[in-house]
């Protein structure tokens, strides 16, 4: 395990120059004249298809949809029906029944086209190339497909890469393949949406967004974080621009927007290839990398949201229902607190930090799961995201140990409720 983490460190610093470059090359391409803005169901955004589809086909990534893609119609405003289409690729997990749930990866390649307009009493055509919005997003797409399909040998579960059409019309390609065309959506345990990647200098950061506060995947974010020379972006547990990842958290998926923000040239022709910062856009695809692998080799899905639909929240047929803590009157509590005074009062004035562990320099976060039952009893702990083992079995033992909590409530009557906690393991330097 020591050595195949060594690897994947390595050959991300060994490959970073050249990743450099081919972030530079994808987004030169997608910027280019003869694309005239990528505007959706033109001749542009075709070839922007084509492009995306032959760095699939050249990374021996296996297209879920074959050529031209996954195609669908819309109607512009002025009536006309015209032709767009998403092109999907997919890496297979390793694990014979892990493979068969998803990681979702996607960014949109359109943008708004052309306009003719007169320069110094001249007719001119006006592009509006999208640099940043959003040939940057798909050039970090392309390169985390391509190293995920390197080292495919480390996931578990399968990871989806999906080039959305039509974004700007009102997101139109993600909506049809979450509520079209993919059977499985429900395996779908995290949606990472990358979109306005190329800002990051002159002061700005990386910037994710989760639309709503959620346990495990701020957990995560932070260990990509902990990670060598990794970035550290702000994580904001709210909404920020309108964009594909909203089509699948309204599903109750858990997704994380990717950005460097919104800025002066965002839909103007000034958003070009000279004022892209492509420091911050390998650092992201080093990071996203990270990311969905530790969401791949989790001991389960990420939880769903409280968008999801009442039947994927519900337990099996003929057993209480198990509530978040956020759907209920009065959440569980500890000591006439929430889940922090139980980390602060419980957790952390219990825990121990095994000697081995210790010895070894291992540090980081374990999550663990456990069900508070209508009568306050704390039942069915289980780590979620593994550390070390030493590590993971003194979190277990900690929880378990816990007094009574205060059960849940709602309509005034006592209900189960399952919480996911991070627990911290740190050496003092």
């Amino acid at each position: 395990m020591i050595v195949a983490l060594l690897f994947v460190v390595t050959a991300g610093l060994f490959s970073q120059n050249e990743r450099a470059a081919e972030l530079k090359g994808h987004l030169i391409t997608l910027t280019s004249d003869s694309l005239k803005g990528r505007a959706a169901g033109t001749e542009g955004e075709r070839m922007a298809a084509r492009y995306i589809e032959r760095v699939f086909k050249e990374s021996d990534i296996e297209l879920l949809y074959p050529s031209p893609g996954q195609d669908f119609s819309f109607v512009n405003d002025s009536g006309d029906t015209l032709k767009s289409q998403n092109i999907v690729g997919i890496i297979e997990g390793y694990d014979p029944e892990l493979k068969n749930e998803y990681i979702l990866v996607g960014a949109h390649y359109d943008h708004l086209g052309s306009i003719k307009t007169k320069i110094n009493g001249k007719d001119s055509l006006l592009l509006y190339k999208g640099a940043d919005d959003n040939a940057s997003g798909v050039a970090v797409m392309l390169e985390v497909a391509k190293m995920v399909r390197a080292r495919n040998f480390l996931f578990k579960r399968s990871v989806i890469i999906a080039a959305f059409g039509a974004e700007e019309r009102g997101m139109i390609g993600s909506w049809y393949f979450a509520n079209r065309a993919f059977q499985h959506k429900e395996k779908i345990s995290l949606m990472v949406n990358l979109d306005m990647l190329g800002r990051g200098g002159a002061g700005r950061g990386l910037y994710v967004y989760t639309m709503m506060p959620h346990t495990e995947l701020t957990t995560l974010l932070k260990d990509a974080s902990d990670k060598p020379l990794m970035p550290s972006p702000t994580i904001k547990t709210s909404s920020y621009f309108p964009s594909d990842h909203q089509v699948f958290a309204a599903d109750g998926i858990p997704v994380a927007l990717f950005t460097t923000g919104l800025h002066r040239d965002y839909h103007t022709n000034r958003d070009v290839e000279e004022e892209i910062d492509y420091v911050t856009m390998d650092m992201t695809t080093e990071y996203v990398f990270n990311l969905i692998l530790d969401v791949a080799n989790m001991g389960r899905m990420l939880s769903r949201t409280l968008f999801a639909p009442q039947e994927e929240i519900a337990k099996e047929s003929g057993k209480a229902r198990i509530y978040k803590q956020e759907e209920t009157e009065i959440p569980a509590q500890f000591l006439h607190g929430r889940e922090q005074r139980f980390l602060d009062r419980w957790v952390y004035k219990y825990l121990k930090y095994p000697q081995g562990a210790v010895d070894r320099g291992v540090s980081g976060r374990v999550i663990v799961e456990f069900t508070i039952d209508h009568e306050g009893k704390v039942k069915d702990v289980e780590v979620i995201k593994s550390l070390d083992y030493e590590l993971d079995e003194a979190a277990l033992k900690t929880v378990e140990a816990s007094p009574d909590w205060k059960p849940a409530k709602i309509d005034g009557k006592p209900v189960s409720v399952r919480i996911a906690l991070p627990v911290e393991f740190r050496l003092k330097r």
